[in-house]
């Protein structure tokens, strides 16, 4: 029955299987015979316990075979002790030559295989996802003209130049994923990309001095997660567009180095460490496009953070707290502004706290402060996580709140 599907939804369904299962798959029928060689990504899985050579000659016959006016994606998943850098610069070259769309390389290898030179120039390649074991040695700039995305995981580069070269030869470059777990071989990794919308960098090894310079004048959406020990930080220089942000367990070093940079986000998410120490700059901290607000209440002292963000966002409309559970432990106390934000009193309309768990009496202080002060809320909503906390609902619910219209809910 399945040989009864038109064959571009047979293609779409060998598609997702591994290139060795759709070959033997031939032998099912003669309207399969020649099918595989149409299927638009391939995908190959080497092993150190096989002949490598007999892998390389089989996986080049199979791209010399295939047939398809384009070769849309190639997965390499390679594990070996060694390997002839030679034999894997063949392959991908074979696959350029198909004008490959899309090449996902994962390397686990006891020593470091460095990407073939040869290969940094190619005029049809969209994606590019590199993994683990990959040396990424650039002494010139490349020429990926129409690479779209970039995924880099737990990659060495050689030097800083390296970094330079590979990604200004990325002249249509729209998402960069960097996913760095190991140490860099580099002192200061600078993103210069003028196409540039998204960018994703998450860092989470803590012994070496790494800074991080983004220059991208066109980014629109930002994640950085990661401790970035104190020494190492990370400076934003150019990035008038940006409108939505994500910052989280970065060092109080690390956000309030880039801070400054964040005045043109409308939706901002943050989870920080230490917020009692963090200080804003003045004035050019002031978030006016900010209408979008996630904080997460887990450090003590928080909840100084989130006056701090309240009195530099008087345009907030959403605001919602995570919470999460944790030990009881004495903190300092909360002090409520002096003066009202101006977000309350003229904009704020959404309020949600997510694992509300009304133990400490700074937490309700907080949310009856909120709900007395919020003149336009429409509706609060507080996901509880404890058990034994209708006490606290009933002390929620008597509370006058500043807007007749709130809704207020309970989950």
């Amino acid at each position: 029955m399945i040989s009864q599907l038109p064959e571009a939804l047979l293609l779409q369904i060998l598609s997702l299987l591994p290139t060795k299962e759709v070959v033997a798959l031939s032998v099912l029928a003669k309207p399969w015979r020649f099918l595989w060689k149409m299927v638009p990504s391939l995908a190959f899985i080497y092993n150190a316990t096989n002949d490598f050579e007999r892998f390389s000659y089989n996986v080049s016959k199979c791209l010399l075979s295939h047939q398809a006016p384009v070769l849309q994606g190639l997965h390499l998943v390679m594990n070996f002790d060694n390997a002839s850098i030679m034999d894997i610069g063949i392959l991908m070259g074979i696959a350029f030559g198909r004008q490959l769309r899309q090449l996902v390389l994962e390397v686990y290898c006891g020593n470091l295989l460095r990407f073939p030179t040869s290969l940094y120039n190619c005029e049809t390649l969209e994606t590019l996802e590199l993994s683990h074991h990959i040396l990424i040695d650039v002494p010139f700039p490349v020429c990926f003209k129409s690479l779209r995305n970039l995924h880099l995981h737990n990659m060495e580069f050689k030097n800083d130049e390296s970094v330079v070269n590979l990604l200004s030869g990325c002249i249509s470059l729209e998402n960069l994923v960097i996913h760095q777990s190991t140490e860099f071989n580099v002192k200061t990794f600078t993103i210069a990309v003028p196409s540039l919308q998204r960018l994703t960098l998450i860092v989470e090894y803590d012994e070496e001095f790494t800074v991080f310079v983004i220059n991208a004048p066109s980014l629109k959406y930002l994640k950085i997660e990661g401790t970035l020990v104190d020494d190492g930080f990370c400076i934003i220089e150019n990035t008038p567009e940006l409108v939505e942000a994500s910052i989280i367990d970065v060092s109080r070093k690390v956000f309030e180095s880039i801070l400054g940079s964040l005045a043109s986000v409308q939706r901002l998410s943050l989870k920080i460490e230490s917020p009692l120490e963090i200080t804003l700059p003045p004035i050019r901290s002031t978030f006016y496009h900010l209408i979008h607000l996630e904080l997460s209440a887990y450090k003590t002292d928080w909840w100084n953070l989130l006056t701090l963000m309240l009195d530099t966002s008087p345009n907030l409309q959403f605001l919602k707290l995570i919470g999460f559970k944790i030990e009881w432990r004495p903190w300092p106390k909360w002090n409520q502004p002096k003066n009202v934000p101006e977000c309350l009193l003229q904009h704020l309309e959404t309020f949600v706290w997510a694992s509300y768990e009304a133990r400490l009496e700074d937490e309700i202080e907080v949310a009856k402060y909120i709900l007395r002060n919020a003149r336009r809320l429409k509706k609060a909503t507080f996901f509880k996580i404890e058990i034994n906390s209708d006490m606290r609902v009933e002390e929620l619910k008597s509370v006058v709140r500043a807007s007749n219209s709130c809704q207020l809910v309970f989950i």
